[in-house]
């Protein structure tokens, strides 16, 4: 068969010639490394894909969930903004002419009421929001004094003679609440003698505090918590219009998240309060031009009038607040005052 044709083979032999099929070799190796490449881009391709759709809807992440007992407790209305870019505090006001005392309950081994586990203390809380109201404020202008910027302890006479003599126009104290049961909310306290101008201040700050997102408006209160007829230290002793603001149950977990969660825009909200309120006083124009001279004093309050009344004369009977209700929570067992 070697040299002849087909044609010739079937003229011979009657048929045509069988060939032997050459078998086809098969590189298994290769195939196997060719799949893993095309997998692979496939997949790149996949995550670049996601990535990009991700960029443009704006990469929105779900809040985080409060703590088991905050599954049914109200969550703020407001969008929650992710990046510490987004949560700067946004400055309302400018040069403004103010001078406010801002003052964080508790301190070093006064360390205030506690959370539910016994992990998380008053004092940090307090000092935490005060320095960032402070930084707030002094953006906008304002001359803050602060009763403590770390963890020091300061006697209550020092803190209001730290706001008098500095002759501060308005006074902040920042606390946080504590109870063993179902409580939450943030709440004002007022000198019961209720003067004008300390309730406006309390008012307004419950009310841009809840456009951000409390759990509850628990309102102004006046005297001391069970008490009425004594006050807390920090509204007895100082000349200016001054309120103490409950931040929240420490004992709710919901309360915590919220205060975590909102702290900066919380620090806002409390600034502008102090801010719109030395504007309805007129204590500066909406500018924040000064339109009074001197430090501005709360007319109303004992101290100012050397009214001697229910509040003196309740507090000579006694040497602790006096609370009947089992419902009354009572956290600040060294605030009280005469």
């Amino acid at each position: 068969m070697n040299g002849m044709s087909d044609e010739e083979f079937q003229r011979i032999y009657g048929r045509p010639p069988r060939r032997k099929k050459k078998k086809v070799k098969i590189y298994w190796n290769r195939i196997f490394i060719a799949l893993v490449i095309l997998v692979g881009i496939i997949i790149g391709f996949v995550k670049l894909v996601t990535f990009a759709v991700d960029k443009i809807s704006g990469g929105e992440k779900a809040a985080p969930i409060a703590a088991s007992a905050a599954e049914n407790k109200k969550k703020p209305d407001t969008d929650k903004k992710s990046s510490e870019q987004e949560k700067e505090q946004k400055i309302s006001y400018s040069g403004v002419e103010l001078i406010v005392c801002v003052d964080p309950g508790h301190g070093d081994h006064d360390g205030g009421t506690t959370s539910k586990d016994g992990q998380r203390f008053e004092k940090d809380d307090n000092l935490a929001i005060a320095l960032k109201v402070q930084q707030y404020l002094e953006k906008c202008g304002v001359t803050v004094v602060m009763t403590r910027t770390d963890d020091t302890f300061v006697e209550l006479g020092d803190r209001c003679q730290i706001a008098n003599d500095a002759k501060a126009d308005l006074m902040l104290c920042l606390h946080r609440n504590s109870y063993g049961g179902n409580i939450s909310g943030v709440e004002a306290w007022v000198h019961n003698s209720r003067p004008a101008a300390d309730t406006l201040m309390a008012e307004k700050i419950l009310e841009k505090l809840e456009q951000v997102g409390v759990s509850a408006n628990r309102g102004v209160q006046y005297g001391y918590v069970g008490n009425e007829d004594i006050n807390y230290y920090i509204n007895n002793d100082t000349v200016m219009p001054s309120c103490l603001v409950e931040m929240g149950f420490l004992t709710d977990d919901n309360d915590n998240w919220l205060f975590d969660e909102n702290i900066d825009e919380y620090s806002v909200a409390l600034g502008d309060a102090v801010i719109e309120t030395a504007i309805e006083l007129g204590i500066i124009d909406g500018s924040g031009k000064r339109l009074t001279q001197g430090q501005y004093l709360s007319q109303e309050k004992p101290i100012n009038n050397n009214d001697s009344s229910s509040a003196a004369e309740a507090w000579a009977e006694m040497t602790e607040p006096s609370v009947t209700d089992d419902e009354v929570y009572n956290t600040q067992e060294n605030e009280y005052a005469r």
